[in-house]
């Protein structure tokens, strides 16, 4: 039964603490990434401008006086050299005219560098470099890409392959070897692939120089035909480090937002519709958003006659975030540092509520018991009291009437005597009592009471023991009842011919008779009114109230006590300050 209670209280909070907290993580949770999300978006915006005025400024550099690019091929080759770094972040762009022609995109080709021509100058030759564009998949088969696309990721500059001693492989060098430049796109030859093998280290064990093996190089021959009319050149180098930033984008992701980009009727529909310089979004799924702008050249564009929109230029950008990876670790520790505060603070309320259940279980047993012995007690002497009664009015023993009289009185008396020990419990356990503090001599208060029941003991041969002194702080009335309660209880319980101690040492009284053990498990229940740890213990007929209000005057003055079993006995006792 208690266990059933136990389950059914933990269950019930705990089920109401989870409910709170998805409710409240969701809302969260929908909180935050509502907010990266506005974030994210104006991130994308000012990437966006700052991509937009870079590619106009290389723009300008090519216009003719009536805003037409003069070359076409220059202004896309050095777009070539930075769009790496444009795009950096996984943006897609493409660049039209006003007319919808397509300018410039980006892609994921190869980024190739080569000496372009070279200039004689009194302090020696200086090399222009120029870059261009290889698309792989237009001259190689899958596989060979794959090969070539490994051991670009094991370039040896970027330390991938870690030598330990000389003459191990520490990465591969990767040289195109004849290609023809088609504006700026490159018609490879034949790639080469040379191992490299550590030839020095330096301080830290890193390798600092590497020579190839010419006998075991990797040749790729291009499927290609040499072109009439286009430069060649001898020597060519794959920008490993662009390959290595574009690799780690997602390539399925890049290649829906770059066709979006380079879908010019989606590029018509935004500018009809006049969304212009503005962040336009959708949602691909839960967590991930794509973004884009349609700029228009220097900002502005110009309503015809027609009702279309025109600018001299146009710029498509497009990107995407996946919310979860700007978010993930902050929803995690929220969630999770959350989740541990609510279970602690189900557990400790659940333990709370088990325990205030039981007091509340313990109480009402208390009570019916407490019912239970109150008619037990008040049954005898009222029928004793209504017997003797009857008989007065009967008239019968008339010799008797004065006897019947005293048991009467001696009745009313008990039950008085349990009726007031039961208000002034009552009285304790309501209320806090009003305590008038003074210093009492506690020797003094132990040999009043040891006076009052000098008869007694004598009548039943019990030795009475009274050491130590000691003052203290406490209600006079109370204490004197406390220790009265505690020697009436010895009395009770010791047999004819025991002995009862009272000692005072330090800030300790304690009152030990000689006689029966209490049973341990009933040590703490005998403070509880009307209990009896042992019939066989009680030789007096008490009111089962005293260890009660003792403890409640003790628990009032803020003095620890209990009970113990000894050698011989039992030892009450209590601490004062």
């Amino acid at each position: 039964m208690k266990n059933n209670a136990k389950r059914a209280i933990f269950l019930r909070i705990f089920t109401g603490f989870i409910a709170v907290y998805l409710v409240l993580m969701a809302g969260f949770s929908v909180f935050l990434i509502a907010r990266q999300n506005n974030i994210e978006r104006l991130e994308f915006h000012g990437k966006a401008l700052q991509l937009k005025g870079t590619i106009e400024r290389s723009l300008n550099n090519y216009l003719d006086t009536e805003k037409h690019i003069a070359d076409k091929e220059k202004f896309r080759r050095e777009l070539d050299i930075s769009s790496h770094s444009l795009a950096y972040g996984g943006l897609e762009f493409a660049v039209y005219t006003g007319g919808y022609d397509l300018i410039y995109h980006t892609n994921d080709y190869w980024v190739c560098e080569f000496v372009e021509h070279t200039e004689i100058t009194k302090k020696g030759t200086k090399r222009y470099i120029g870059r261009a564009y290889l698309n792989p998949k237009a001259w190689f088969s899958d596989k060979e890409i794959a090969e070539l696309e490994y051991y670009l990721s094991k370039d040896i500059s970027f330390g991938e392959v870690k030598a330990k001693q000389l003459g191990v492989l520490a990465g591969y060098l990767i040289h195109i070897d004849g290609f023809w430049l088609d504006q700026d796109m490159i018609i490879p030859n034949k790639i080469v692939v040379t191992p490299a093998y550590a030839a020095g280290f330096d301080e830290k064990g890193n390798v600092n120089s590497a020579k190839g093996k010419e006998e075991e190089q990797i040749l790729y021959v291009a499927n290609s035909k040499a072109p009439e009319g286009l430069p060649y050149f001898e020597r060519g180098t794959i920008n490993s480090f662009i390959y290595m930033h574009k690799s780690k984008l997602n390539k399925e992701r890049q290649a829906l937002l770059r066709n979006r980009v380079l879908d010019q009727e989606m590029l018509k529909q935004h500018i009809k519709h006049l969304e212009l310089n503005q962040v336009l979004s959708e949602r691909v799924n839960l967590l991930t958003y794509r973004y884009y702008m349609v700029l228009p050249y220097q900002y502005s564009a110009t309503l015809l006659s027609d009702d279309s929109i025109y600018s001299n230029f146009w710029t498509f950008i497009a990107g995407e975030v996946y919310l979860w990876e700007k978010c993930s670790s902050t929803l995690l520790f929220v969630w999770i540092s959350c989740l541990f505060v609510f279970l602690t603070v189900a557990l400790i309320l659940s333990t709370q509520m088990y325990q205030t259940y039981r007091k509340k279980e313990e109480l009402e047993r208390h009570r019916i018991e407490m019912a239970n012995a109150l008619a037990h007690d008040l049954k005898p002497p009222l029928s004793i009291i209504s017997g003797y009664a009857e008989n007065l009015m009967a008239n019968i023993h008339a010799e008797k009437r004065e006897r019947y009289a005293a048991q009467i009185l001696d009745k009313v008396s008990l039950m008085d005597r349990i009726i007031r020990e039961m208000l002034d419990l009552s009285r304790l356990e309501s209320t806090d009592p009003a305590l008038r503090y003074q210093h009492l001599s506690l020797h003094g208060i132990c040999q009043e009471i040891v006076d009052r029941y000098r008869d007694v003991c004598h009548e039943r041969s019990i030795l009475v023991q009274l050491e130590g002194e000691q003052t203290l702080s406490a209600d006079a009335a109370l204490i004197k009842r406390v220790i009265e309660n505690f020697f009436a209880n010895a009395l009770e319980h010791t047999p004819d011919g025991g002995t009862i101690r009272m000692t005072i040492s330090g800030n300790t009284f304690e009152i030990h008779n000689s006689g029966s053990h209490i049973p341990e498990d009933k040590l703490k229940s005998i403070w509880q009114p009307y209990y009896k740890a042992d019939e066989a213990r009680s030789r007096t007929q008490g009111t089962g109230l005293g260890l009660a209000i003792a403890g409640k005057i003790l628990e009032a003055h803020r003095f620890s006590y209990g009970a113990k079993n000894c050698d011989d006995g039992v030892a009450f006792w209590f601490k004062f300050a």
